[in-house]
């Protein structure tokens, strides 16, 4: 619908709009310094690894970009396809720019916290996933590049068929398992997870299979923690949805993925 906010968890309001020509495209507004930055000085550079939507005007005083509206959904099984991973393996290896933009990403103690007193989980699961949480500074010792949020709504077909991903605020570094973790559906089964990894690094072929799934079942777990805060802080209308959620499926997950600890 025109004028309809896209943006789910954004704190930017995402409207598809007409542009002066009777054109269809996405304003985007106030967006982030990381976001506005890799559209404006990343996006382009990055343009032959991984796509995303066409910059058409950045107003830096109103912090809004208009961007190329890519009209085509990609489901969840799509993006754990050979096309989006050797994507991703695309920009993971490309070097980092001191000069850009970066979100932080963090995993802290008091944000596990907070998120556990939210999710009110039995106490054996909550154990479990602060041995998570104290594994997890490897997802953000490594300097790959990342978008950070990979997630299957991020991503969109052109007309041409090729595969665009948006939503850049969380751009940054980190280790390759931050983007794909996402591409796991639901929390993902042990040998889910192996075998994501095993496909990854036949593009990847640096990185070693059995390392790369201990590092995205730590990441399936940070990301928890970065939804039920995120979901909870914008008082977004879904929260209860995912804590009813994550109630209900996080503790068998940890059962079974602690080991990959």
């Amino acid at each position: 619908m025109p004028g309809e906010n896209l943006s789910r968890m954004g704190a930017a309001k995402v409207c598809l709009i007409a542009d002066r020509h009777g054109n269809q495209v996405i304003e985007k507004c106030p967006v982030s310094d990381v976001e506005y930055g890799f559209y404006t000085r990343a996006a382009k550079p990055l343009s032959d690894v991984v796509e995303s939507p066409r910059l058409l005007h950045a107003d830096s005083h109103r912090r809004s970009l208009m961007l190329e509206y890519v009209p085509h959904k990609i489901s969840q099984d799509e993006i754990a396809g050979d096309e989006i991973l050797r994507r991703l393996a695309r920009l993971h290896d490309y070097p980092a720019d001191p000069t850009w933009i970066y979100h932080t990403h963090t995993w802290t103690v008091s944000a596990l916290e907070k998120s556990l007193s939210l999710l009110e989980l039995p106490i054996r699961a909550e154990r479990q996933i602060r041995c998570f949480q104290q594994a997890g500074s490897v997802l953000f010792s490594r300097e790959c590049l990342i978008s950070g949020d990979t997630n299957a709504g991020n991503w969109g077909r052109r007309e041409n068929g090729e595969a665009i991903l948006f939503d850049w605020e969380r751009f940054g570094t980190g280790s390759p398992a931050i983007d794909l973790a996402p591409l796991v559906k639901g929390m993902g089964s042990r040998q889910g997870i192996f075998q994501l990894a095993e496909r990854y690094c036949f593009f990847a072929t640096h990185l070693v299979a059995g390392r790369l799934a201990r590092e995205i079942a730590l990441a399936k777990a940070w990301i928890v923690t970065e939804v039920v805060l995120l979901l909870h802080e914008r008082k977004n209308s879904d929260f209860n949805l995912y804590l009813s959620w994550y109630r209900e499926h996080l503790p068998d997950w940890l059962d079974e993925s602690i080991s990959l600890l």
